[in-house]
C-alpha cells in the first residue's frame, strides 16, 4: 500500500490569513510567486467564513525572506490581513498507488504520528500521494515510526 516515504527538511509554512474568498485569489498569489522563481511545495486552504479564507503553503526555508517580502507588496490586492510564518518545518511525502482506494489508511498514518507525539501542521492528499508538514525536530521520528508501521 505504501511504496515509499520521503522527507524534506528546511521547509517553512506561510499562511495568508483573511484573504478574500473569491475566484482568482489563488491564481494571483501563486502566479506572482512563480513569476519570481519561487516554488511552492504544498498548498492547503480553508474558508474561515464571512467571505474570508486562509491559504497556507510550504516553501523552502531559504526562499522565506523573498516570499514574505513579495507577499507584503501584493497582499492588499486580495484583502490579505496578516502573514504568519512557521519556520523549522519538514515535509513528509508518502507515496502509494493504493492510498486512495484503501479505506482507513490516512487514519492509520495519523494515528501513528499521534502515538509518537507528532503534531501535523498541514495535510494535502491526492490519489497516490499524502503530504504532511511537521516540525523539523520531529521528522526523523515521524519517518521511522511510519516505516515501522508500514513496512514494504
Amino acid at each position: 500500500m505504501i511504496e515509499s516515504i520521503e522527507h524534506n527538511k528546511n521547509v517553512a509554512k506561510v499562511t495568508l490569513q483573511g484573504v478574500s474568498d473569491r475566484y482568482g485569489v489563488a491564481a494571483e498569489i501563486f502566479s506572482a510567486l512563480g513569476e519570481h522563481g519561487l516554488n511552492v511545495e504544498l498548498i492547503s486552504t480553508s474558508s474561515t467564513g464571512h467571505g474570508r479564507a486562509d491559504i497556507s503553503f510550504a516553501i523552502l526555508e531559504s526562499d522565506l525572506d523573498e516570499v514574505v517580502k513579495l507577499l507584503e507588496t501584493i497582499k492588499g490586492n486580495f484583502g490579505g490581513r496578516t502573514i504568519a510564518v512557521d519556520k523549522d518545518r519538514a515535509l513528509i511525502t508518502i507515496y502509494g498507488t493504493r492510498l486512495a482506494t484503501t479505506p482507513g489508511v490516512a487514519g492509520r498514518i495519523f494515528k501513528v504520528l499521534s502515538e509518537n507525539g507528532i503534531n501535523i501542521d498541514m495535510i494535502s492528499a491526492s490519489l497516490s500521494v499524502l503530504s504532511i508538514v511537521v516540525g523539523e525536530d520531529r521528522v526523523t521520528n515521524a519517518v521511522e515510526a511510519l516505516r515501522e508501521a508500514f513496512p514494504k
